[in-house]
């Protein structure tokens, strides 16, 4: 059987941002048509913020969700049967137990907003987390550090991902300026999220499996959208509260747990665990003229 081309995905950096707008699209098209449709029967889904000066609309929740799953479940068909999946049960309880003590500040940090701030709805909170608990996470890490661990060849070059992914995702959310943000705010929370995204990106390298950070990800969320304000504004800081800063804590904390995480003894660890994800063993023994388990059986 002739073995699939991969031309374009083989550029290993190039392939993190086409991946990224890859999944992006499938969010801002079938996503949104999704998110439009829960929100004409549940009242409070969809909310109004500024965009370029402007007032609109904006679905985003459970349709992102799905429409990010969607994208991962494609790209898993894509190189099968080379490729085991980012989602498995496999690695859940050790990425949860890296990912405690960070929501365990951050979650105090959100309890202290609820108390000074007040909160909203619980229910669409839980709703809506699951764009960014899904969406972002298979985005900036589940597809992109995938595919880049499918070709490098030294334990050496995982840093780059590591970096890559956390810069981008923090540099992503200076956009929330655009939607009306308090600029010193956005650039803090930019800060923030960055440091968080060294932390889930070193939680999903060293399991391979993305529910840990899914999970962490969208109780994050849904502990800061039951805000009133960040419920108000769709998830866009507008100030600074006493909780705001504990939350910034935590994700100076992530940042230092996710170097310590990544230390590069874990380096050869992290290889096993993705040339296993890519069957990359199997199929170097295959290539030797060793028999491989679907031959024998």
């Amino acid at each position: 059987m002739k073995k699939r081309q991969h031309k374009i995905l083989d550029h290993t950096i190039l392939s993190y941002f086409l991946l990224l707008i890859f999944v992006s699209l499938f969010e801002e098209t079938l996503g949104a048509v999704l998110d439009k449709q829960i929100s004409s029967f549940i009242p409070g889904y969809a909310t109004e913020t500024i965009v370029m000066g402007k007032t609109a609309e904006v679905f985003s929740g459970v349709g992102a969700a799905a429409a990010a799953l969607l994208a991962a479940l494609l790209f898993k068909l894509w190189f099968r049967p080379d490729y085991n999946g980012c989602l498995q049960k496999k690695g859940i309880k050790e990425g949860l137990l890296m990912l405690l003590p960070f929501l365990v500040i951050h979650y105090a940090g959100s309890i202290v907003s609820w108390i000074t701030l007040g909160t909203a709805s619980v229910f669409i909170a839980l709703l809506r987390a699951t764009a960014p608990g899904f969406g972002e996470e298979i985005m900036f890490r589940g597809l992109g550090v995938a595919n880049y661990m499918r070709k490098i060849q030294s334990a050496g070059q995982i840093k780059v991902i590591f970096w890559l992914s956390s810069i981008v995702f923090g540099l992503v959310h200076l956009m929330n300026i655009l939607a009306g943000g308090d600029p010193m705010a956005v650039i803090i929370q930019a800060i923030y999220a960055t440091g968080v995204g060294m932390l889930f990106g070193a939680v999903y390298l060293r399991t391979g499996n993305l529910w840990p950070t899914i999970l962490g990800h969208w109780s994050v969320d849904f502990f800061e959208f039951v805000r009133v304000d960040l419920s108000g504004s769709g998830g866009v800081m507008v100030g600074m509260g006493i909780g705001d800063w504990i939350t910034i804590a935590a994700g100076a904390f992530a940042a230092y747990w996710g170097l310590r995480l990544m230390n590069p003894k874990y380096y050869d660890e992290i290889m096993e665990i993705w040339d296993r994800k890519w069957n990359k063993k199997e199929a170097a023994e295959t290539a030797d003229g060793s028999l491989s388990v679907d031959q024998i059986n």
